[in-house]
C-alpha cells in the first residue's frame, strides 16, 4: 500500500482513505500492549517496538513487510493530524515532489506536510527512539499548539 501508486488507479487513495479507521482499528489491536492511545507519547511506544523489530530501513522496506509498514504510517499520520489539524491528502504527478503519490498530512499556515513514511523511515535510520515523536513536538512548538477537537 505505501508503494507509489500510478495514473491507472486514480481511486486507490480514496479507498485508502476509506479503510483508515478499520486499519487503524486493527493495529491498535495487533499491538494492544503500547496503549496505542494517539497521544504524542504513543508515537514513543511505537517507534520502540519499530526498532525493536526492523534493524535497518530495508528491513521494514521488504515487500512482506508493505500491510506493517502501511498500518504503521497510518498511525503516525493520524497522531499528526489530530494534534496538528492536519488533512490527509495526495499531491498526483509532480515528479519534483519528494512526495509523489504518497499519502502526506497537510497542514494549514506555514507548518510543512508531513510524510508519516519518511518518518517511520528515519526514525530507522536515526535509531534514536524519539524521532517521531521529536518531529512532532517540535512542529507543535513552532507553530503553535493548534486546538485539538
Amino acid at each position: 500500500m505505501v508503494a507509489k501508486i500510478n495514473d491507472y488507479n486514480e481511486d486507490w487513495f480514496e479507498e485508502w482513505l476509506m479503510l483508515l479507521p478499520d486499519e487503524l482499528e486493527k493495529i491498535e489491536k495487533s499491538l494492544h500492549h503500547l496503549d496505542l492511545d494517539y497521544s504524542p507519547e504513543s508515537l514513543l511506544r511505537l517507534e520502540g517496538w519499530i526498532l525493536d523489530h526492523y534493524p535497518s530501513m530495508d528491513a521494514i522496506l521488504d515487500d512482506r513487510e508493505k500491510m506493517i509498514l502501511d498500518a504503521l504510517l497510518r498511525y503516525v499520520g493520524e497522531v499528526f493530524r489530530v494534534h496538528l489539524q492536519g488533512k490527509w491528502e495526495i499531491v498526483r504527478g509532480d515528479p519534483q515532489y519528494v512526495f509523489d503519490y504518497l499519502p502526506i498530512i497537510r497542514f494549514s499556515g506555514s507548518i510543512p506536510n508531513t510524510s508519516p513514511l519518511s518518518l517511520i523511515i528515519a526514525s530507522i535510520d536515526r535509531h534514536t527512539g524519539e524521532f517521531i515523536y521529536d518531529s512532532l513536538m517540535k512542529k507543535k512548538a513552532l507553530y503553535g499548539e493548534p486546538r485539538v477537537d
